[in-house]
């Protein structure tokens, strides 16, 4: 996937849906939420709130600029905010900010039809929760909406982390260990397949998220992840050795039991 494209989002969040089931009290208690669409009246603003309903919900406001919508929150709780990524009377960094600092656990999606990759990572480190791009489906927007209201897109780790491609890069490697251990449990456990279809998701959706947020190119994303493996090798090496220097050292008794030999010169 190219740095700064958008070809693979309905993936990332597709296959959410289909490999972890969605809690089912996000589809009871979505006649529940409240939603305020912040939105230039035109196609989007249409198609967000003509899908919202279909999706089953019923309490529904709306606001033409980032201001008014602030303004609908300070008299109304929200539970989720759709608004537009694009500047109409104020930054949307400082729209995102001013709504978490009146309610934190409000969640908020930003909708832009060109997104660039900085302008959405600023959002999610600002307190948003997703994003998505026109023209979207229905079933799309339900799985976005089900993921922001499980919880934030990216982990407080990489939001914050000085060194954005070292994150994922901890992040990607961790997947890729938890997959092969369960890979190789699977062979002798069958209870241990469904293990291997969630930690799969996960390790593909941290290469989607990785790449799709990565800091500068994807070749120094690649660089960081490799130099990582290396990094590893050496500590996993380095483990092993004195693992097999101590076993050198002990001897075992008639009983069993260690003999710790003193240490050679």
């Amino acid at each position: 996937m190219l740095k700064g494209s958008f070809p693979d989002v309905d993936y990332i969040f597709l296959m959410s849906k289909e490999i972890i089931k969605p809690a089912k009290s996000f589809a009871n208690d979505r006649a529940h939420y409240t939603v305020l669409v912040v939105c230039a009246q035109g196609s989007s603003s249409s198609q967000v709130r003509q899908a919202m309903k279909s999706l089953g919900f019923v309490q529904m406001s709306t606001a033409a600029t980032h201001m008014q919508g602030i303004d609908k929150v300070k008299v109304r709780k929200f539970t989720h905010i759709i608004f537009d990524a694009k500047v109409t009377d104020m930054p949307t960094v400082d729209f995102v900010k001013q709504i978490i600092e009146m309610d934190g656990n409000t969640i908020l999606i930003a909708i832009s039809d060109q997104p660039k990759i900085d302008d959405v990572f600023s959002l999610l480190r600002a307190g948003g929760r997703g994003f998505i791009v026109p023209p979207f489906n229905t079933e799309t927007l339900e799985s976005v909406l089900e993921r922001a209201t499980e919880g934030p897109a990216l982990s407080e780790a990489v939001l914050n982390a000085p060194d954005r491609n070292g994150a994922f890069t901890a992040i990607v490697l961790n997947n890729l260990y938890r997959l092969s251990v369960a890979m190789r449990q699977s062979k002798e456990f069958a209870s241990a397949a469904r293990d291997v279809r969630i930690y799969d998701y996960q390790f593909k959706e941290s290469i989607e998220l990785a790449q799709l947020f990565c800091d500068g190119t994807e070749n120094d994303l690649r660089d960081k992840i490799i130099e990582g493996c290396i990094n590893r090798a050496k500590d996993a090496a380095t483990r092993l050795g004195r693992l097999r220097k101590k076993l050198k050292k002990e001897r075992f008794d008639e009983d069993g039991n260690v003999i710790i030999e003193a240490a050679e010169a």
